[in-house]
């Protein structure tokens, strides 16, 4: 493995984040369908209206490409006070607010980066950087505008306090996380084995009942009813809403994959590298899938925890994929984290290995499922210099 060098030659580490450019021209040329979701639940909620409802019949600005079209439910469905944090981008125009978004997402990864190798937590080979920066994870997230690269870093900031010995600030940032995504709660179990575990889980659980009361307080009941009749119902089952066909002048645009929509250019809705599945065999399962999850992350803390908390950690986010059964191939994104820190551990003809989550291509639908393997034999892989860093 490479040493740390006392001095940071930042100039590597700028070149391997050349790919930006790339990712901001798809975010530019792509609707952001499942933005699109996040920035009408903002919508709704300026406009007194309940989020997880589809409201085409109301005004045609609420359109949802891909994700809602005609059915009775919007494409939100993420707990109920999550939906306040995207109110504050409904107030600009679209296009405006999901570059503005994307740029938020390339900004925390950016700085995630920087901090990282600023602190010198962990070594960061630019190489994987580069890597990452072309991956399909990456180039999907953005073009659908996904929020997984944000949940993501702040996952990653709340393991920085853990370490820090910040145990309230860890546990309530995983808290809040399992209030915008429920599934982050997962990473939890990292901590089952720690000396501090009953503060940690104290913490986290007061974290969670006052996240609880303030959804109970901010949001009618009418939204917490709607969010567990659509986290409920399949997603190929959404019962159709009360429009029979959409206005004229907005829609999919025949022969084509771009979208008409009434407050944005004609811009792609999707691009062939997006549509894959991080979980296919279990998308009808939610309790299968969660039962897998959990076994598959609990087999990483006993085999991990003795080695390294940070391996630990990097290795359950990977079960998050599983534990959710509506996982895209976004979600790869958690993936991330145990790629870069595994980088310049690995032995050289294994690299290949953990690189194919990141470049298979999406439709074989089996990279969620070769990253959460990964996880579970990745110490196998590491050279004997990698072991001894760790």
């Amino acid at each position: 493995m490479n040493k740390i060098e006392k001095k940071i030659k930042w100039n590597k580490y700028i070149i391997s984040l050349s790919p930006i450019f790339l990712i901001f021209y798809i975010s530019n040329e792509t609707y952001a369908i499942d933005y699109r979701a996040f920035y009408l639940a903002g919508k709704s909620v300026l406009n007194n209206l309940n989020p997880y409802l589809n409201h085409i019949s109301l005004n045609i600005d609420f359109y949802g490409p891909v994700n809602s079209e005609l059915s009775k439910f919007s494409g939100w469905k993420y707990p109920p006070i999550a939906s306040y944090l995207f109110a504050p981008f409904a107030i600009f125009p679209y296009e405006f607010s999901k570059n503005l978004f994307n740029f938020i997402s390339l900004s925390f990864i950016t700085l995630s980066t920087f901090f990282i190798i600023k602190k010198r937590l962990f070594y960061i080979n630019p190489n994987s950087l580069m890597i990452v920066g072309i991956s399909f994870p990456v180039l999907a997230t953005i073009s659908r505008g996904q929020v997984e690269i944000i949940i993501v870093c702040i996952a990653l900031l709340s393991f920085y306090f853990y370490k820090k010995g910040a145990l309230l600030l860890s546990s309530s940032t995983i808290a809040i996380l399992g209030f915008i995504k429920v599934f982050p709660l997962l990473l939890a179990i990292t901590f089952i084995q720690s000396k501090q575990r009953i503060k940690f889980f104290t913490y986290l659980i007061i974290s969670l009942l006052i996240l609880y009361f303030l959804n109970l307080i901010l949001c009618p009941i009418e939204w917490r009813l709607s969010f567990i009749e659509r986290i409920t119902i399949p997603w190929n089952e959404i019962p159709m809403g009360d429009l029979k066909e959409l206005p004229n002048n907005i829609g999919i645009i025949k022969d084509s994959m771009m979208v008409r929509t009434s407050d944005a250019r004609n811009l792609f809705h999707s691009h062939f590298f997006v549509f894959g599945f991080a979980n296919p065999l279990l998308s009808n399962n939610l309790i299968l899938s969660g039962i897998i999850g959990t076994i598959g992350s609990l087999i990483c803390l006993f085999k991990y925890s003795k080695y390294s908390i940070t391996l630990c950690f990097f290795t359950i986010m990977n079960w998050i994929n599983i534990v959710n059964p509506i996982s895209w191939i976004m979600g790869l994104f958690w993936y991330v984290p145990l790629f870069i820190f595994s980088y310049d551990k690995v032995k050289p003809s294994l690299k290949i290995i953990i690189i194919l989550p990141l470049i298979l291509p999406p439709f074989l639908n089996i990279s969620g499922y070769l990253a959460a393997t990964i996880s579970l034999f990745i110490i196998k892989f590491f050279s004997k210099e990698g072991l001894k860093s760790l």
